[in-house]
Parts: C-alpha cells; sequence; structure tokens
C-alpha cells in the first residue's frame, strides 16, 4: 500500500471494528436500533437530495432512497457525510439496487455497500433503520440474513405494482425472516401486504430543481396495521 494515504488505506481495506458482528467473509450485520418511546405520528421525514435545505433535523428520518449513482457518494467518501447524518433522528441506510436482471454478484456487492454502510453509521453511534430491498430467492439470504430480527425496517413499494406476485413474495420472506417490529413504506401499499407500516406518500419523485433531484414526501397520521400483526 505503498503512496497510499491512511484514508485511501481505509477506503481499500473497508474496516470495522474487530468486534463488529459479521460471517466468515467479512460481511458486517446490521444491529438493531432502540426505538422504545418513540412517537412515530410526530416524526417527519427528509430525503437526502434536499438534506442541505432540510431543517428541524432532531425531529426527521433521512430516507436514503436515491439512484445508485448517488448513493455512490456515500461509498466512496464515508467520512464526509456523517457530521451532516448526525443531526437526524434517525436514518436509513443506503438503499442500492437489487433487480431480477442483475448477475447475482452484482446484487450482491450492491448490498453488501448497503450493509457496510449502515454498519459504519452505527459505529459512530447513529440510529440506523435497515433499507431492505430484494430481487429474487437467489438474493433473499444476502438481502434478509444480516439484519436483526425486530427492527425497525424501510422499504420502497415505488414501481413495483407490476410485479405484485413477485414483490409479495420476497416482501413475506422479509417479514418471516426479520420479523420487523414496525416498516416504514417509501410509496404505496401494496394489496396482500400484512404488518405494522407507516406509509410515506411523495409527489413529483425526483423533480427536478437547478441541479437537484428532489423528493416532496407527506406522513400520515397514524401507523396502520393491515391483516395479522407480526409480533
Amino acid at each position: 500500500m505503498k503512496g497510499l494515504t491512511e484514508y485511501e488505506k481505509f477506503l481499500l481495506l473497508r474496516s470495522l471494528p474487530t468486534d463488529w458482528p459479521r460471517d466468515n467473509d467479512g460481511t458486517p450485520f446490521l444491529k438493531r436500533s432502540n426505538f422504545d418511546g418513540t412517537d412515530w405520528n410526530s416524526i417527519e421525514y427528509a430525503s437526502l437530495s434536499n438534506i442541505s435545505n432540510t431543517k428541524n433535523k432532531s425531529k426527521k428520518i433521512l430516507l436514503n432512497f436515491q439512484f445508485d449513482k448517488t448513493l455512490q457518494k456515500l461509498w466512496n467518501n464515508p467520512l464526509k457525510f456523517i457530521s451532516k447524518f448526525n443531526d437526524f433522528f434517525a436514518i436509513t441506510a443506503p438503499d442500492f439496487s437489487a433487480y431480477q436482471n442483475m448477475d447475482l454478484w452484482v446484487i450482491e456487492e450492491n448490498i453488501r455497500h448497503g450493509l457496510w454502510l449502515g454498519a459504519w453509521y452505527q459505529f459512530f453511534g447513529l440510529k440506523v433503520i435497515p433499507s431492505v430491498t430484494w430481487a429474487d430467492e437467489r438474493s433473499f439470504h444476502i438481502c434478509f440474513d444480516y439484519i436483526a430480527k425486530g427492527s425497525v425496517v424501510a422499504i420502497s413499494t415505488i414501481g413495483v405494482s407490476k410485479y405484485k406476485t413477485e414483490f409479495l413474495k420476497g416482501f413475506n420472506e422479509m417479514v418471516k425472516r426479520i420479523q420487523p417490529s414496525l416498516i416504514l413504506v417509501r410509496g404505496k401499499p401494496i394489496e396482500g401486504m400484512e404488518g405494522k407500516f407507516i406509509f410515506i406518500d411523495f409527489q413529483d419523485t425526483f423533480e427536478r430543481k437547478s441541479e437537484y433531484e428532489q423528493l416532496h414526501l407527506f406522513e400520515l397520521d397514524k401507523i396502520q396495521i393491515f391483516g395479522k400483526e407480526v409480533s
């Protein structure tokens, strides 16, 4: 590693503390952040693309649902954003893409990027809500098994209505493996989803204003329970 700065060595090695939970290949697990006593009706939401204009961050959860090219900035410079994220009540782990037409190694690499960044933020004391995404059965292990059971999780239903059967298969497997205590959903409900939810609606997704992509978010007032509540 001659000629590299200490930070460049860190970016190459991607080290976490030696006692951080991980599998035999070094893939980190996300711990369960403590949200006991949280008044979810008072929580508001913000978007990564609007972070510089966000006020009252201590009352907001920062959603990291973005195009991969935007999330790549977090991966390329993980130290840069710690101070910007630290003022939020909580943040979601970056939601890198997982699609059925991807080779499995690409899906695994994308998911590991999100897991590592989530673990990195947890190491710095941030409350992190895992963003859960999936492709098909090939991806279920990497997508679900590194998230602590009982966690509050975040998912997106944007663009999945045409693939309802495939979506619900992964969703039900996610619920079975993670047993989330609450699911934050960017988007609208999909018929067949069961559990405890907060739906975060939006208008003009990724609307171009100046050089920025903006997401307009509105949270519903109450937690909604569909079907049999997952305990």
